[in-house]
């Protein structure tokens, strides 16, 4: 049996003015650059390992604001028990109710046990500095109380009482040939103690001091090099044997500074690790600390100290090819412990569980989290937003808006009037462009942005089946009809291709054919195709025979102006992929005035008063 950190709260630490978060075995924090997930990760850590300094910029102020001296940060755990498969308990095992001891709390409502720490930043008058202060809650306080709440535990909250919740922390900024430098990294931690005995160090020391004597007795260099060094006894009192060089480290205590990694891969010569990539070297990084997890629990486990590891983990993919950040991610799950890990990867978001990712978003200086609510969908509602989603778009997740669509052609032309309107990339504004893959399909998409709070936009073709399905969606989705004005819908029942015929587009339209499919396709097709069936149409009439509708043949007609636009469109229609990737260009650059459609214009408006784009 076990424990976990079931709930965080957050007050006033950084941009995290007021948030609060369940805690799953593996949250994975999502979110643009900026958005709080680092003071998020760091919050975790005071609480538990508070020995980073602080000071009043750890404090939330407002824009404009001066900070008032009294302001504390708060930032609350709730630990609850667990049993062997993990799943939460009412009690603790007699190891933790131990070790815990009047630590612990109970629920009034069904006597569950919990434990609550409570760690306050707040300014030291006396000593005119920022301290941590940490305090047991009696009880796990309503949202609205967290900051007036002030029932606390007598007993004190030690260092020994933490250590059964070790913290790992490992930054973004992260490089094996310097951690192997550090004493104070896990690198540094692992290889200062090797686990001899006295006898053993004693023995092995004897022998690396024969062999320091061997190389220098052998060295013409380092014995010429020692009589000159030696030339500092005629001035300071040192002795006749002052200088010593030593080509091997002498102790074992300093053994890591002279310790070295090679790697050799199926193609290559070995070379040393500091030879190698930022993405090895990151790697090996993380796997260092994997190593030293599992020793610190197995040290743990033989001295009976109960023990639950907290594994933050900053951008474990940095530096790495997609494969490999599909492999880090499945060695980040085999760790013994709860991770917390921070991500710019979709490779890392498309393996993950909905239930795990917390998304980080800033609004006006103070971040907002989010999760998506899993327990009210379906397994089919799950399974869509995976697959649509998380493993194919996972880089929506970091959109600052998505604006949706239904075709291909439709998501190839947007982003080049995009760049027109607003004289950048879509990306660049932190907009991503989607086709949802046919009418009906923008659900997913719609929780998504729901759920993360991440603004939606949608151009929807204009028949009538699909406008009622789109509002459907939408009213599913926000429980309400949602924000019209986001959404725009091609009249008179037109789709992408046909809206554009009637807005005037149709040179535009008849250029792009000519350039996929040359100058005369367009009169081969009509001459061909012309007074030819096109499909069959049912009837309200009755066979008297079968007692079945009639059907009638509906032939083309491509005479005239009207006919030959139509089957200009039925042209691109039949070559919807090639005409894709080229329309909107020609449709930009053959025009002086109309260089966007008018609804798509309208739509744009609509975006930059709602997101403020300015490049």
């Amino acid at each position: 049996m076990g424990v976990r950190i079931k709930e965080v709260r957050i007050r006033n630490f950084r941009s995290l003015e007021s948030v609060d978060i369940s805690f799953t075995d593996n949250c994975i924090l999502i979110g643009a650059n900026n958005a709080g997930k680092t003071s998020f990760l760091q919050a975790i850590q005071i609480a538990f390992a508070g020995s980073r300094k602080i000071n009043g910029e750890d404090i939330f102020i407002k824009t404009g604001e001066l900070l008032p001296m009294d302001r504390k940060a708060i930032i609350d755990v709730l630990i609850t028990p667990t049993d062997e498969n993990d799943n939460e308990v009412a009690e603790f095992d007699d190891v933790w109710l131990e070790h815990f001891g009047e630590l612990r709390s109970e629920k009034v409502t069904d006597l569950s046990q919990f434990v609550a720490i409570r760690t306050i930043i707040v300014f030291d008058k006396v000593r005119g500095e920022y301290e941590i202060v940490r305090k047991g809650l009696i009880d796990w306080p309503d949202d609205e109380n967290i900051e007036s709440y002030i029932e606390y535990k007598q007993i004190r909250i030690t260092e020994r009482l933490l250590q059964a919740i070790p913290i790992f922390y490992m930054d973004a900024k992260r490089d094996i040939s310097a951690e192997m430098k550090d004493k104070s990294s896990y690198w540094g931690k692992l290889v200062t103690d090797v686990g001899l005995n006295v006898e053993e160090i004693g023995e092995i020391e004897e022998v690396l001091d024969r062999i320091n004597n061997d190389i220098i007795n052998r060295s013409s260099v380092l014995k010429h090099l020692v009589k000159n060094l030696s030339e500092i006894a005629v001035t300071i009192d040192s002795g006749d044997e002052s200088i010593k060089i030593n080509p091997v480290s002498r102790r074992i205590r300093d053994l890591n500074r002279g310790i070295d990694i090679t790697f050799k891969d199926k193609d290559a010569e070995s070379f040393p690790i500091s030879n190698h990539g930022m993405g090895t070297r990151s790697w090996i990084t993380f796997l260092t600390l994997v190593a030293y997890v599992t020793w610190k629990i197995t040290q743990m486990k033989d001295d009976k100290i109960p023990y639950h590891p907290l594994i933050l983990l900053e951008e474990p993919e940095s530096h790495l090819h997609p494969q490999a950040q599909r492999q880090i991610f499945k060695q980040m799950n085999s760790m013994i412990g709860q991770k917390i890990i921070s991500t710019h990867s979709p490779m890392i978001v498309g393996q993950a569980e909905i239930k795990d990712v917390i998304h980080l978003s800033k609004h006006q200086g103070r971040s907002k989290i989010s999760t998506m609510d899993v327990t009210e969908l379906e397994e089919q509602d799950l399974r869509k937003i995976k697959q649509e989603i998380f493993k194919t778009r996972g880089d929506l997740l970091f959109a600052r808006a998505i604006l949706l669509c239904e075709g291909e052609t439709e998501e190839q032309a947007l982003p080049i009037f995009f760049k027109e309107f607003f004289g950048c990339e879509s990306f660049e504004a932190g907009v991503n462009i989607v086709s949802v893959g046919g009418k009906g399909k923008y659900k997913p998409f719609l929780r998504i942005a729901k759920s993360f709070n991440i603004n939606f936009y949608i151009l929807s073709d204009g028949e009538e089946d699909t406008i009622r399905k789109v509002k459907k969606d939408v009213r599913e989705v926000f429980e309400e009809s949602g924000p019209v004005d986001n959404i725009k819908y091609l009249n008179d029942g037109y789709d992408f291709e046909s809206y554009l015929l009637n807005e005037g587009y149709s040179e535009e339209l008849n250029i792009a054919m000519k350039q996929i499919l040359g100058d005369d396709y367009l009169q081969n097709y009509i001459a061909k195709k012309d007074n030819t069936i096109r499909g069959r149409l049912k009837t309200d009439a009755i066979c008297s025979g079968c007692g079945q509708n009639v059907y009638e043949d509906i032939y083309r007609q491509y005479a005239g102006e009207e006919g030959v636009n139509q089957a200009l469109l039925d042209c691109i229609h039949n070559n919807k992929t090639a005409y894709s990737s080229i329309i909107a260009d020609i449709i930009v650059n053959n025009n002086v005035e109309n260089k966007i459609p008018k609804i798509i214009n309208d739509l744009f408006n609509v975006m930059e008063q709602s997101l403020k784009i300015k490049i």
